[in-house]
């Protein structure tokens, strides 16, 4: 855990957007499908599914991670993971469960349990002190996230190598449901107040924007693979501020008005439209906006349509000024242990 101990201060919101092409962003575990809303025709991505890709990226970058399924014990252990941890990953250094779990950076972001009974409390002949513990974590996302463009689901049939059985002696044929593509918009939000119990820091909250971003683009695996478009957070002026529909606000719009929603394969069928979002978050209730894109005729469109020159970095509302900074996502190995 950071030796400094600069919990955050703000409450904030972010909109995350990225593509995914012929995948499954986040499949559900009960059908093996993709989640998909029938109604709205929008495709569906989890909580679970970005936590999971967040803490499989900074346990990649070698920082401490509770909900893991790395540890010896399996995921689905909490006795058998804080044994590990206590013996393994803090040499037994720390008998406190309360500690050990603040000494993760996914739970010190999204929060964590421990239900140890007394003879799981036990490691090694040595009594862990607080053996029931539970954070709620300052990071929070939207339950299920819908994709901004509609979708029409596409079949896809593959065999395998391996037979079912000895008395088959061909691969067996599976059948699913791809999406063509997506632009996904995940939506979240960072409470300060729940931040003071679980000890997260700004330095925390810096390493959480940045494995967002790099851990879709690097998630090594065929059906959920994708790209980082665009990252926005609005940073509230007071602790009870908020903007209302905010991850409503961000927009597309066909390029060709003779294609739909659900014919669009790339960005270059459409344009992200950011004027509904720029108009309300240039408010007094927002202190600051730090935003990110590697994609520079998006850079410039959104800084254009924030009413910002080149060399600008504040936008002014009579007496009241909001911040605007782009995030350096530059990644420091050391970070967030």
């Amino acid at each position: 855990m950071s030796k400094n101990n600069n919990v955050i201060k703000d409450k904030s919101e972010l909109l995350f957007l990225y593509e995914s092409s012929y995948s499954m962003p986040n499949g559900d575990p009960f059908t093996g499908e993709q989640r998909y809303d029938e109604e709205t025709k929008k495709i569906l991505v989890s909580d679970v599914r970005i936590k999971r890709f967040i803490r499989d990226f900074l346990e990649g970058q070698g920082m401490n991670i509770y909900v893991s399924d790395k540890t010896g014990a399996g995921k689905t252990s909490a006795a058998g993971v804080i044994k590990y941890l206590y013996e393994e990953t803090f040499k037994k250094q720390i008998k406190n469960v309360h500690e050990i779990l603040k000494n993760c950076i996914d739970v010190r972001l999204f929060g964590g349990i421990a239900t140890l009974k007394d003879k799981e409390a036990t490691v090694a002949g040595v009594k862990l002190e607080n053996p029931h513990t539970q954070f709620t974590g300052p990071v929070q996302f939207s339950l299920l996230s819908p994709s901004l463009n509609k979708v029409n689901m596409r079949i896809h049939q593959n065999t395998t190598h391996f037979t079912s059985s000895e008395d088959k002696k061909q691969g067996s044929i599976g059948t699913t449901t791809l999406v063509p593509y997506s632009l996904i918009q995940i939506h979240g939000w960072i409470n300060p107040l729940s931040a003071i119990e679980t000890g997260m820091t700004s330095e925390d909250e810096a390493t959480m924007f940045k494995a967002l971003w790099h851990s879709v683009n690097d998630i090594n695996t065929r059906t959920k693979h994708g790209d980082s478009v665009f990252v926005v957070q609005v940073i509230y002026k007071n602790n009870y501020n908020k903007i209302y529909g905010i991850e409503r606000l961000i927009q597309i719009k066909a390029k060709d008005e003779q294609k739909t929603e659900e014919a669009f394969r790339s960005r270059d069928d459409f344009k992200i439209d950011f004027s509904k979002f720029t108009e309300k978050v240039k408010s007094e209730k927002v202190k600051g906006i730090k935003y990110y894109t590697e994609i520079e005729e998006l850079d410039k469109q959104f800084r254009n349509e924030m009413g910002l020159n080149d060399d600008e970095n504040e936008i002014k509302i009579g007496e009241h000024k909001i911040y605007v900074s782009k995030f350096n996502f530059g990644m420091d190995k050391n970070e967030g242990k």
